[in-house]
């Protein structure tokens, strides 16, 4: 019997031009906020260039200075109306394969905030860095999840699809050696997607 086929497509870099961690940040924050975050968040940035704590540590000191106090529905009213700079020939190959009848997720280390709604947009399933709440609603500053990068996108996703060799997995994405390498290891098929648009 053929196997059923899921395919997964990273997000930053590869379905996008770039980033939208920064992006996303100045749009929905303003300059100002951004600039006093990443002041804020420096040592813990330096510290990370320097190996001596991980870029997720880093990560979510950084999104703890951006956003904490912040009402999680008014940061998501936004990302309901960010637009990403989409790669348009890697976005076909997401309708494609949704046309073949594949499983399509979007498995990113992007926030939940404005990720939800662009996987909603191109009618995928979603796996990303989910956002912690209090009580109240506010953000927290901490991360609900791990940071979905590296074998936590591998690990998420067979903790949604069940056993690895009961599926057909193609993969994109753009970092070889990188955030996506857990995936690209396990998978059937893969396509790096390098920034000029073509594959390699």
């Amino acid at each position: 019997m053929e196997k059923r086929k899921v395919t997964v497509f990273d997000f930053d870099g590869t379905l996008t031009q770039e980033d939208t961690f920064i992006n996303f940040a100045r749009y929905s924050l303003g300059d100002l906020r951004l600039i006093r975050g990443i002041l804020l968040a420096s040592p813990w940035l330096v510290a990370w260039k320097l190996g001596v704590i991980s870029g997720s540590k880093a990560k979510e000191k950084l999104y703890s200075f951006l956003y904490k106090g912040l009402k999680k529905t008014t940061v998501e009213a936004k990302g309901a109306d960010f637009m990403p700079d989409y790669r348009e020939d890697v976005v076909s190959k997401l309708k494609r394969h949704k046309s073949e009848g594949d499983k399509v997720y979007i498995v990113s280390a992007s926030l939940d905030l404005w990720m939800e709604e662009i996987a909603r947009k191109l009618g995928v399933k979603l796996i990303c860095t989910k956002t912690s709440v209090d009580f109240d609603g506010n953000i927290d500053g901490c991360f609900a999840s791990l940071n979905c990068h590296g074998e936590e996108k591998l690990r998420r996703l067979i903790d949604l699809e069940g056993e690895r060799e009961n599926f057909y997995l193609t993969v994109y994405g753009d970092e070889p050696g990188g955030g996506d390498e857990a995936l690209f290891r396990s998978a059937d098929e893969s396509h790096y997607c390098i920034s000029h648009g073509k594959e390699d």
